[in-house]
């Protein structure tokens, strides 16, 4: 089964998060610098059991992906192998536990790297801080996109955003065919352009729109590594017919 253009979009995002150097190949290299990015943001020490843990599962993230997906033995996974791998992946998954464990360990490791105060939730705070520190969507941007995204992701403030509606939400981000549900707001918000072919990664709302999502004012991102702020070099407005 393919993906959708729209599954393509976001798991060649997520390939853009873990590919730290931005040279187009998931390495074990890579590794390190996210590690790196993870301890800058979370201020946790290197020595830590948190920050040990987190390391173990996503080394076991990418030795499994190496293992698995390099026939070739050159250690690194491109974007073509690594979007064949999903393609095997996803067909007949239901939700994160009808995946293997090194890809179950994912959400819930990046949801307590989010999760700064530690109290088994994430807020609103707590997500826009993610969204600016980590994955690198311009401040002035974030302040509506991330109280709209709470709002999706939480049915309207109804349930906390708990661990385990986190898996949910990780599980719609990369099942979901169609730009709709809240796993478009795992890493900001993805929205499908009506009148063109491809989708895009919109980085927050405009100053005078009320829903980010829905509104007419876009944001254009200029393409580059879209998990740094130093890949967002141009933003440009336009409004959609």
């Amino acid at each position: 089964m393919s993906l959708s253009p729209f599954q393509k979009e976001k798991l060649e995002y997520y390939f853009n998060f873990f590919d730290y150097d931005g040279n187009g190949q998931l390495e074990l290299s890579d590794l390190d610098g996210f590690m790196k990015k993870v301890l800058e943001f979370t201020g946790w020490p290197e020595s830590s059991a948190k920050a040990r843990e987190c390391y173990e599962v996503h080394e076991c993230f990418f030795s499994t992906l190496l293992e698995k997906m390099d026939k070739t033995r050159n250690e690194k996974i491109s974007i073509d192998k690594w979007l064949r791998m999903w393609e095997k992946m996803i067909p007949g998954c239901m939700s994160m536990i009808n995946f293997p464990v090194w890809l179950r360990l994912l959400p819930r490791s990046l949801f307590r790297i989010i999760d700064k105060n530690h109290d088994g939730k994430i807020d609103e705070k707590e997500l826009a801080n993610f969204y600016v520190k980590f994955v690198g969507i311009p401040e002035e941007n974030v302040k509506l996109l991330a109280s709209f995204a709470m709002e999706q992701m939480t049915d309207k403030g109804r349930y906390p955003l708990t661990l385990d509606s986190y898996n949910q939400i990780f599980a719609n981000f990369l099942i979901g065919k169609t730009p709709y549900g809240p796993g478009r707001f795992i890493f900001g918000c993805f929205e499908h352009m009506a009148q063109r072919t491809e989708f895009q990664l919109i980085h927050g709302p405009g100053e005078d729109i009320l829903d980010p999502v829905l509104g007419l004012k876009r944001l254009q991102i200029s393409q580059g590594s879209p998990s740094t702020p130093n890949s967002i070099v141009k933003v440009k407005f336009f409004r959609a017919a």
